[in-house]
């Protein structure tokens, strides 16, 4: 009976651990005014720069190391996903922007990666063809 109320616990105490346990976030997920100043300043450096806004950039800015925390950050439903959406959109309109220049296909690759498609539209028309058949032999 002792072996059990000493596991037990024992237990607990691990799981308040694990609670603990692990890196902090990178950003608060409350904190809207923190992740909005970053992003602003993201944006002011590139226009300063005049360079274009990436997605790999701005996920540096933020603080992360990949774009896919970048995305998860975005869809994770807590307060600053909506500024990271906004802030990707932002970039998303770059790449759109980009689509006019002589030279557009990385514009089009980038584009294409975040699920738009340039399929080629074909306009269905209902092209009636009639044919008449007579009988022209006399009875």
């Amino acid at each position: 009976m002792l072996a059990i109320i000493t596991n037990r616990r024992y237990n607990e105490g691990m799981a308040e651990k694990r609670k603990k346990a692990g890196k902090p976030p990178k950003n608060d997920p409350d904190d809207i005014k923190s992740i909005q100043a970053k992003i602003d300043a993201y944006f002011d450096k590139c226009r300063d720069d005049e360079e274009h806004p990436t997605w790999c950039g701005l996920a540096l800015a933020l603080g992360y190391a990949t774009r896919q925390t970048l995305w998860e950050n975005a869809t994770a439903g807590n307060k600053i996903s909506l500024p990271i959406k906004i802030a990707m959109l932002r970039v998303e309109e770059s790449y759109e922007k980009g689509l006019r220049s002589p030279a557009p296909v990385g514009c089009i690759f980038a584009l294409k990666n975040r699920g738009w498609t340039d399929k080629a539209e074909e306009e269905k028309q209902d092209n009636k063809l009639e044919v008449i058949i007579s009988d022209r032999r006399k009875r």
